[in-house]
């Protein structure tokens, strides 16, 4: 942080003048500045429209024989010398940082790979599934119409299914964009109704990702079976979320994407709606 003061203390012609600023960037919300102005509390009082309508946070107080107010703007473009200057709100060049996460979830037994090795021997993987399903329901009145010896997992897969074990826990990575703008950019757009999924080099091209990002990125896994059929190894985005940051008067913008096996049938493939990612 740094602050720069003035010697002056008698208001200006316009009523106030300004004695202290201090530049911000080191706690991760991104730039924000924080003017100090002292003045007659009537000049103070008609500054704070300007100030808010310029995306400023403003705070007046009117103890003493001159009021103080205290202003904090915040994005990249403000003018530390003309912080009341229109700015383009949609050119603003946001303070970015990425976070890659580990989520653990449920996943069904039959997403095990060995599992899909010794369906592909089946009639069909759908057969198999049902077949395995069924008698795990019922393994008395069910009996599995296939031979134990060509296909042990199968009957492995009963005898957990039948006492209510269904799935196990595995990890897929997301990636998490933060975005810090001034408080005049508003929300995103509306998402639509049914996401795109991407490869990571068209999402990489598309979001502009920096190279130190592209190369963290996991690639699809070697082994076909942990690509069940009609998917692909791509990028979804779960998550689009906007918060104000009251300290600072800007606003966050969190998007999340998540590497998974997504369904081709579901979700167009690095082909967005609506130009949304």
């Amino acid at each position: 942080m740094a602050t720069i003061k003035t010697n002056t203390i008698l208001p200006v012609a316009t009523g106030y003048i300004e004695v202290s600023r201090q530049y911000n960037n080191g706690d991760g919300t991104g730039r924000y500045i924080t003017y100090t102005y002292r003045g007659s509390k009537d000049a103070l009082r008609a500054a704070s429209a300007d100030w808010v309508a310029a995306g400023g946070k403003y705070q007046i107080n009117e103890d003493g024989p001159y009021s103080t107010a205290t202003v904090t703007f915040a994005g990249s473009q403000i003018d530390p010398n003309a912080p009341l200057s229109p700015v383009d709100p949609f050119q603003e060049e946001p303070t970015t940082r990425f976070e890659f996460r580990t989520e653990y979830i449920d996943a069904s037994l039959f997403e095990l790979p060995y599992v899909r090795a010794e369906a592909k021997k089946y009639i069909s993987d759908e057969e198999y599934f049902s077949a395995v399903k069924l008698a795990g329901e019922d393994p008395k009145n069910n009996k599995l119409p296939m031979p134990e010896g060509q296909f042990p997992l199968a009957y492995q897969l009963i005898k957990r299914l039948s006492r209510g074990q269904t799935s196990f826990q595995t990890s897929r990575v997301s990636l998490t964009r933060v975005s810090s703008f001034s408080a005049r950019n508003g929300l995103p757009a509306t998402p639509p109704i049914i996401s795109s999924i991407y490869t990571g080099e068209v999402l990489s091209a598309r979001n502009g990702f920096p190279d130190s990002v592209k190369t963290m990125m996991p690639k699809p896994p070697a082994d076909p079976n942990l690509t069940p059929d009609g998917t692909v190894w791509s990028w979804l985005k779960t998550n689009d979320s906007t918060s104000l940051i009251i300290k600072t008067n800007q606003v966050e913008r969190k998007e999340t994407w998540t590497f998974a096996a997504g369904d081709l049938l579901v979700y167009p493939y690095d082909s967005p709606p609506n130009n949304s990612i």
